[in-house]
């Protein structure tokens, strides 16, 4: 029995001995990697850090996003380093090294990279916050934001309720994360020229050339102004132009409405612009509104906000402005009960908004019944803009103080031509289903897709001044 026991005890001290290598090889290194590995957390986790560590410099919160998503949202104190920039910026996280660090991005997957990275580094508390930001928006936690998706909808003919969501919801774009994808190339160029046939006091007839890549269209526009209203006091200058505008082309006849409301008050400017599409089969209806409301204030903030509204029940045109005065109140909470100044700020230029915006609705409603039609499908842009050298990209003030017809035309031009080349690219990309009769029914639903994304670029191209400033060229001429 004894010798049995040796016998058991030399084994064992045999099977260590040929193990050890492999315990020294392989046990020890995989061992020493997890340590000096990053952490999986989840956004309830990485929110119990950060209000742990608030207002302190034990924690870093690094978004590895692209500008502009970054831009659209991020999370509180957070600085952007994007992922493809990561390791030729690491020495600006020097100071980080030891720290604990939580990287994140959209969903996970570019945030998984980062930390990688920074553990190859050297750096010893890397937290990989699981989810990314689409789930911290998930779970209710609060962003940085400046920009949002808004969608009315019915309760009642009385009552509505609004869905205000982080526009950063609704973004895509080309993202360094995607494999085997490129961004789409922008080599098509559009060139409009125009010149004015005949002139009146209240009408403008116009011939447009658009220039598509060589292919050129032209059309004749007929502007008429139906109402117009002015009021003029000490610290405020306020004008109404309701005009009436036909588009004849060589195969089709357009028709729209434009309002333009122009304030020029002490302390900021605003403007209101809606395109009104008449049903073609009933003409005291409109089937489609679309407006833009520009506050700039004199001394400009930091920060540029914009709203997007969708409304999902018709409306009539001043009932359109009820509504959105009731969105910037709504907004102006929102921006008010932020601990950031900057977004503390925009509650000012939100509650003047929602004063003028209720103005404008009153005098629809009172001067302007003729036209206070039924609108099936209303979409709006809000925006709070910065002048002055802001970071915001506002436009600066204009050199002189335009005719307002002639910043009516001029948008309404604009907007056409991009509305044009849009048409162009909707047919060309539709193309395939649309010459297959039994394909015609995704032809129908590609063109009308296409359709609505080219009408919403159009007019956010306007907004972000992609395009020439009407202000602008209209002090020109």
């Amino acid at each position: 029995m004894e010798k049995k026991l040796k016998i058991k005890f030399l084994s064992a001290i045999i099977i260590g001995i040929v193990l050890l290598p492999t315990f020294i090889y392989f046990i020890i290194p995989t061992t020493l990697a997890q340590e000096n590995s990053f952490q999986n957390i989840s956004v309830q986790e990485a929110y119990t850090m950060t209000k742990k560590e608030k207002n302190t410099e034990n924690l870093a919160i690094l978004d590895v996003r692209d500008t502009t998503e970054f831009n659209l949202g991020h999370l509180y104190d957070s600085f952007l380093i994007p992922l493809n920039d990561l390791e030729i910026r690491i020495g600006e996280l020097e100071d980080y090294k030891t720290s604990e660090i939580i990287i994140y991005c959209k969903s996970g997957y570019r945030s998984q990279q980062a930390s990688e990275i920074l553990v190859e580094y050297g750096f010893t508390q890397v937290y990989n916050m699981l989810g990314g930001i689409l789930a911290w928006i998930d779970a209710d936690y609060p962003i940085w934001t400046t920009s949002h998706y808004i969608t009315v909808d019915k309760i009642t003919d009385k009552k509505f309720e609004l869905l205000i969501e982080p526009q950063l919801l609704y973004y895509s774009g080309c993202y360094s994360c995607d494999e085997n994808y490129e961004c789409p190339s922008q080599s098509e160029s559009i060139s409009i020229t125009s010149d004015v046939l005949e002139q009146g006091d209240n009408y403008l007839k116009t011939i447009t050339y658009y220039d598509f890549n060589g292919m050129i269209y032209e059309s004749i526009h007929t502007s008429t102004l139906l109402w117009s209203y002015k009021k003029v006091t000490n610290n405020i200058n306020k004008t109404i132009y309701f005009t009436s505008t036909e588009i004849m082309s060589e195969n089709s006849l357009f028709q729209s409405y434009q309002l333009d409301y122009f304030i020029d008050h002490q302390n900021y400017k605003l403007t209101i612009h809606t395109t009104l599409e008449p049903e073609p089969q009933n003409l005291d209806t409109y089937s489609v509104a679309f407006s833009t409301i520009k506050y700039v204030p004199v001394n400009g903030n930091p920060i540029t906000s914009m709203e997007f509204i969708k409304f999902n029940m018709s409306v009539t045109l001043s009932q359109q402005y009820d509504i959105l005065a009731d969105v910037t109140k709504e907004m102006a909470k929102i921006y008010k009960k932020s601990k950031d100044l900057d977004l503390m700020e925009l509650y000012y230029g939100y509650t003047n908004m929602r004063k003028e915006i209720r103005s404008l609705s009153e005098l629809v409603r009172e001067q302007l019944a003729a036209y206070d039609w039924q609108i099936f499908e209303s979409y709006a842009v809000l925006v709070d803009y910065v002048v002055n050298g802001g970071n915001g990209g506002g436009d600066p003030p204009p050199p002189c103080t335009p005719d307002p017809f002639c910043i009516v035309v001029c948008n309404f031009i604009l907007d056409l031509g991009c509305a044009v080349g849009m048409a162009v690219i909707c047919v060309y990309v539709c193309a395939g289903p649309c010459a297959v009769p039994p394909l015609w029914p995704a032809c129908v639903a590609c063109t009308i897709a296409c359709t609505a994304i080219g009408f919403t670029l159009c007019y956010l191209i306007g907004i972000y001044g992609i395009a020439p400033g009407c202000e602008w060229l209209c002090c020109q001429v």
